[in-house]
């Protein structure tokens, strides 16, 4: 029988400064009962394009991919099994997912070794998530950085918590061989010199991957009334953001006058900017909108995502002070 932590009552909301209002408010009780209408428009990407060699397949792939991020600030990218299966990579996310429920039997080691005070810091959580005074949910999270892997390798953990670990670890080596190739193909349509970018991101030692369950809703009053809550809009604090696999749809985007559920159910990869794509572009032309976006839970759901971040002091600089890419010429293509 699996033991199961009791959660905590509460758990602390972050507020967010990146938008003035709230496009996709709920009421005042914190629920949304309209229906939310679902992006068609999806072109999913062929990475193999860049990666051929063929200047007229590249051009095409860093030009759609520039104008995607600039427009949108998110793509679909066809699932790179290539890419992956040359890295001995294949098959990472699906190990991840079946590693982390396989783990959760082992609930009270994970809570022990790897204490998290919430759902988006290091470690594993259980908490609910108050949206409002008639709905909440409870969340079991898990977060691995480049940290996490280091500091763990040479202690003695149970072997699921092992297990989970290095799974975690092969994921977030997917994500940014994935993510490198994307960089290289942004200073290629920005015209950018080579490392203009990538350079940012070698040494591996930032971003993350994380579990995320979310549990159904549970409803005090009012239980006919209730389609679904949302949490507060936001850009993520990373350059890519891979939405790698997700049980239903949930993801909200709100850089348009009517939100979008962006679907992620057909073997594609849903990709997102961040505050730091928008920051290291922002004096190019065409620069990276931002992915602001909230998340609209109605019933269980399940994701995994994989967070690509550059090294360094960013988070603690001004956006004046982060390193500005050096150009070659105009945007090619």
């Amino acid at each position: 029988m699996t033991t199961r932590l009791p959660m905590p009552d509460l758990a602390p909301r972050t507020s967010s400064s990146l938008l003035p209002g709230r496009p996709f408010a709920p009421g005042r009780d914190g629920l949304i009962r309209g229906h939310t209408p679902r992006f068609t428009d999806i072109r999913p990407l062929r990475l193999e394009d860049f990666l051929s060699g063929a200047p007229r397949r590249r051009d095409a792939f860093a030009r759609a991919l520039v104008e995607q991020l600039s427009e949108r600030g998110f793509f679909y990218l066809e699932r790179p099994a290539a890419l992956l299966s040359r890295h001995e990579l294949e098959g990472s996310f699906e190990r991840y997912e079946a590693t982390y429920q396989h783990a959760l039997l082992a609930h009270p080691y994970l809570h022990a070794l790897m204490p998290a005070e919430s759902v988006f810091q290091t470690g594993y959580n259980a908490t609910w998530f108050p949206e409002s005074t008639v709905v909440r949910q409870a969340i079991e999270a898990f977060m691995a950085k480049p940290a996490t892997w280091n500091a763990f390798r040479r202690r003695l953990v149970p072997e699921p918590v092992r297990e989970l670990l290095g799974a975690s670890e092969e994921a977030y080596l997917a994500c940014h061989e994935v993510g490198s190739v994307l960089l290289e193909a942004l200073e290629w349509g920005y015209g950018l010199r080579a490392g203009g970018l990538t350079r940012l991101f070698r040494r591996r030692t930032e971003g993350a991957v994380r579990f995320v369950k979310y549990h159904a809703p549970s409803v005090a009053r009012r239980r006919r009334e209730v389609v679904a809550h949302a949490s507060e809009p936001h850009a993520d604090k990373s350059f890519f953001t891979f939405n790698l696999g997700e049980s239903r749809p949930g993801l909200v985007w709100l850089d348009r006058g009517v939100p979008r559920l962006l679907p992620n159910d057909a073997g594609h990869w849903l990709i997102t900017s961040g505050q730091f794509s928008e920051g290291l572009t922002r004096e190019l032309d065409a620069p990276v909108r931002a992915f602001r976006h909230t998340v609209v839970n109605d019933g269980e759901r399940v994701v995994v995502l994989g967070f690509v971040t550059p090294e360094g002091d960013l988070h603690d600089l001004p956006l004046d002070q982060w390193p500005a890419p050096t150009r070659m010429g105009g945007p090619r293509g």
